[in-house]
């Protein structure tokens, strides 16, 4: 198994204090640009030992699995004297700490960011959490899902179809753990040219509000508002994929009329695409709608593949419906090599998702598999402990 780092950020040391899914997302793609991450195991992490998904053996649980890569473990005690002292060993020479423990808790640690900043000047340390810790609720324990209802997201579920459903991923983790790893990226940019290091602060109901707004603020863009909150086009329920006559599902969702226009005659729907209204720049809204309502009830005229020969000729972007059970044999995703099979060492056979991220000069990639609780502990901290003569 290769081990030694070529990303862009070999040499850089990242302590993982981090847990669950937000946290050890981001310090993975960390690991996967090459640097040498090093993850202090928690007591218990929800990711290990996650009910939904066992794994084979206990403590590998597949989606553990799926965000630790490219990473040491080791098991130290931090309530222990000894076993932060071990910790201050590591921050010696560390460039960045990752952590997604409640400040307060941090702070009972003696690992507060005001605790370290003067012991350790050059290290960027990175915090998030559920709630900002400047905020009421900075000491309420969240998951992804309490993320989701804070930040508009089930609000969103509800207005387009009714249903106070979560959206069917940890939405709210992985993108608080990609707006987490840029800001890592940023102060490492920063201490690289000054040698200073600064605090990272990150709120997942914070991130989540501002992705959502994007798009959702809308008339409220204005004040006073000038429209409705809420993207009309992706709150429609005519805002899906389409049937095919050979059970297959497409997507090919209008933002123009003229994009309508060409879906309603490849429906079969030549005279409702000859009203003058899809000449038009400007939508209206009711119009668009009605139209848009049309193709979809009349879209098993075709089969899926007839479709994807229309929608290629017009030139209409559009993609076949691929369920994620099939993603891993799915045509797209091996020709690109995002799933690969390797040798786990106690594992076994096992699918590893690659880094989609790709390097000219210094290429991202695998080096270490998810290891077992603390199965790197000999060797960094033995290694920590004969350097400062322990």
């Amino acid at each position: 198994m290769p081990d030694e780092a070529t990303g862009p950020l070999s040499g850089v040391k990242v302590l993982d204090l981090s847990s669950a899914v937000m946290g050890p997302y981001a310090t993975q793609i960390l690991g996967d640009f090459g640097a040498d991450v090093i993850r202090v195991e928690p007591l218990r992490d929800v990711a290990r030992h996650s009910p939904a998904n066992t794994g084979r053996t206990p403590g590998m649980a597949p989606l553990y699995m799926q965000v630790n890569q490219n990473k040491r473990s080791i098991e130290l005690d931090l309530k222990d004297p000894a076993g932060r002292e071990d910790l201050f060993a590591l921050l010696a020479d560390a460039d960045v700490l990752v952590t997604n423990m409640r400040a307060a808790a941090l702070d009972r640690l003696g690992l507060g960011y005001e605790q370290l900043r003067e012991r350790f000047p050059r290290l960027v340390y990175a915090h998030a959490q559920g709630f900002a810790p400047h905020s009421s609720r900075a000491n309420r324990p969240a998951y992804d899902e309490v993320i989701q209802a804070t930040s508009g997201l089930v609000s969103l579920q509800d207005r387009a179809g009714g249903t106070l459903q979560f959206v069917p991923t940890f939405i709210a983790d992985k993108t608080a753990a990609l707006y987490l790893l840029g800001g890592v990226l940023a102060a490492l940019f920063d201490q690289q040219r000054t040698g200073k290091g600064q605090q990272v602060e990150l709120a997942m109901a914070d991130a989540m509000i501002a992705v959502n707004l994007v798009e959702h603020l809308a008339g409220d863009v204005f004040v006073p508002a000038a429209g409705d909150i809420g993207n009309p086009l992706s709150l429609s329920d005519t805002h899906a994929a389409m049937r095919t006559a050979d059970g297959g599902a497409i997507a090919a969702v209008p933002y123009t009329n003229d994009a309508v226009r060409t879906l309603l005659i490849g429906a079969g729907l030549e005279d409702a695409a000859a009203d003058p209204a899809w000449d038009s720049p400007v939508i209206d809204r009711e119009i668009f709608t009605a139209g848009v309502e049309k193709v979809l009830a009349n879209s098993t005229n075709r089969t899926t593949a007839e479709w994807e020969e229309y929608l290629t000729a017009h030139d209409v972007p559009y993609a076949v419906v691929v369920d994620i059970a099939d993603l891993p044999t799915d045509p797209y995703v091996q020709e690109v090599g995002l799933i690969t099979e390797r040798e786990h060492p106690t594992e076994g056979t096992i699918r590893v998702v690659e880094s989609p991220l790709h390097f000219s000069r210094t290429p991202a990639g695998f080096r270490r598999h998810a290891e077992r609780a603390g199965a790197s502990t000999a060797e960094v901290v033995g290694a920590v402990r004969t350097t400062e003569g322990v």
